[in-house]
């Protein structure tokens, strides 16, 4: 390969060598500003010999997501409704020390996720999007299951969020209708249809509107974190504490020790095995955080705002998740908890603050429709990244005149709609029997495993790049432009996490049998049926080329 055809970045080629014989080429270089330091670009090609075209592509996403969208958009994409009511279900199931270890066991294997994804999206500058990373290191048929599983994940979570969007809103007015399942049906369609079209416009306009309500939704949290504290301490609340029937003071930690029996019994009423149990749960809380890798491609100086992001996310998402449920424990029972209404409104308002309630309802308005706008961006450039890579319809990836993937929108949403009038008619109308309501349920529950999968396909996909580099001959402290923290004792803890949350899913479907764990057992199969189809298809093609 003539060195004279390659230009990277303003440095000047000193070697050109492959880091892996099949499809992995390393090009080291000095940079013209700092000579004293050594950067390292990888390129993934399919060929042994790649070649490097200056020749520009006719349309490519725009860069349109600014520096600041993207931070804001990617803490958008985790807090939705599930956090407003989900934390409630997780905090009386396994209770108050318990679900603080999970909820930071949890964040601590985000954080190295996020910090796997910003060496790979640095050092491996391609579409931006994770599927070019597991299928350069795990291979075609692993990264078809994966890639799928995932658009299946937010295909299914989206029409929720719209669902839910419509029951809240229901409570400031109902649509005056025969059938009152009718008004939700009515705002749930007008939120969706908010959706379709705000992500039919230009990229900086999805990034403005998420940025915004992502804000919104963030200062309500931590205006609850300040007020609970203050009630911790004693300083606002009624005259009678509504839990230890005291005077108002200092409650310490008369909350989390309420019970009977020794002190380790009452924080730990399940044993602490329900931690690991629950993890899943609490990791789908944090779902949304990949957004960062897939806004990649659309971002502006995506070398430099990504791995600062994916880091500053990572940290953020741990401080705004775990402190709100640290407040939350120290003022609540876990026995009040429930998912009539947000846990949140339920603190505020037994300490006499009435006005959390409609507070509480409006920003959960905001974080389902936020979400769902999120889950639809990432859907869609889940599947543009499949269809660029060769694992989808190539039509999924063509752009229209605004850069936007229309086709693979178009695509997304049809499947959305479909989901959310089945939702509907399951969950509001009950065509489908008494089982329908805890069908839908049980179905947002697939998102937890798939989710997963493919956070730890991430991390492995950064491990197996290390270890190329590695018995190549290069220095990651030389070589490496991006460097992940921690390694590799970090991400090997939280892809254990990870694997060992799925396993343990699959294993209580086994032994359980019921219709939940019918359904975790299903998003499996679902996965598996997906590579299967892909192996099917590749060898059906390989035999038509012989012939």
């Amino acid at each position: 390969m003539d060195s004279k055809n390659i230009a990277n970045r303003n440095n000047d080629v000193q070697d050109n060598c492959q880091l892996a014989s099949s499809d992995v080429d390393v090009i080291k270089s000095d940079s013209s500003n700092n000579s004293s330091s050594s950067n390292v670009s990888i390129h993934l090609e399919n060929n042994s010999t790649p070649e490097i075209s200056t020749k520009e592509a006719p349309k490519t996403l725009a860069r349109g997501i600014q520096s600041w969208h993207v931070t804001l958009i990617s803490l958008g994409g985790i807090i939705g409704s599930c956090y407003f009511l989900g934390t409630g279900l997780t905090f009386s199931e396994i209770g108050a020390l318990p679900v603080l270890i999970a909820y930071l066991v949890a964040g601590i294997s985000v954080f190295g996720t996020m910090q796997s994804f910003a060496e790979l999206l640095v050092n491996l500058p391609r579409h931006g999007n994770f599927i070019t990373y597991n299928k350069k290191f795990l291979g075609n048929i692993l990264t078809t299951g994966i890639g799928w599983a995932f658009w299946v994940n937010w295909v299914v979570y989206c029409p929720s969020e719209c669902l839910a969007f419509s029951y809240y809103l229901n409570h400031f007015y109902t649509i005056p209708f025969k059938n009152t399942a009718w008004s939700s049906f009515v705002w749930g369609a007008i939120c969706l249809m908010a959706l379709t079209v705000l992500n039919l416009f230009k990229i900086k306009w999805f990034g403005h509107v998420e940025s915004a309500m992502s804000i919104a939704k963030i200062v309500v949290i931590v205006i609850f974190a300040i007020i609970a504290f203050f009630i911790w301490f004693g300083v606002i609340g009624k005259k009678v504490h509504p839990f230890t029937e005291e005077e108002v003071g200092f409650i310490g930690g008369k909350i989390i020790a309420q019970g009977e029996g020794s002190l380790g019994k009452r924080l730990f009423h399940q044993g602490w095995l329900i931690i690991i149990t629950y993890m899943i749960f609490i990791l789908v809380n944090f779902e949304g955080t990949e957004i960062v890798g897939l806004e990649a491609a659309e971002t502006e100086n995506p070398d430099k705002n990504i791995p600062k992001a994916c880091t500053n996310v990572s940290i953020q998402i741990v401080l705004i998740y775990i402190i709100p449920v640290i407040a939350l424990v120290l003022i609540v029972p876990y026995e009040k908890a429930n998912l009539d209404e947000s846990i949140f409104a339920y603190a505020l308002t037994s300490y006499g603050l009435k006005w959390a309630g409609q507070l509480f309802t409006f920003v959960t308005l905001i974080a389902a429709f936020s979400c769902a706008n999120s889950g639809l961006y990432a859907s869609v450039r889940c599947v543009y990244g499949l269809s660029k890579e060769g694992l989808a319809p190539e039509f999924l990836s063509r752009l229209n005149k605004n850069t936007i993937p229309l086709n693979a929108t178009i695509f997304t949403l049809v499947f959305i709609w479909a989901v959310f009038i089945f939702g509907f008619m399951t969950e509001a109308l009950g065509l489908f029997g008494k089982g329908g309501n805890s069908f839908y349920g049980s179905l947002l529950g697939i998102s937890g495993f798939t989710g997963t999968l493919m956070w730890a396909g991430i991390i492995i996909s950064q491990i197996i790049f290390r270890f190329k580099l590695k018995r190549r001959g290069y220095s990651i402290e030389k070589d490496l432009v991006s460097k992940a923290f921690l390694y590799p004792y970090l991400h090997i803890f939280s892809a254990v996490m990870q694997i060992a949350a799925m396993i343990l899913l699959i294993y209580l479907a086994m032994v359980d049998g019921s219709y939940l764990s019918f359904l975790w057992c299903v998003s499996f199969l679902q996965w598996v049926f997906m590579q299967l189809l892909h192996a099917l298809v590749r060898q059906e093609l390989r035999l038509n080329q012989k012939k």
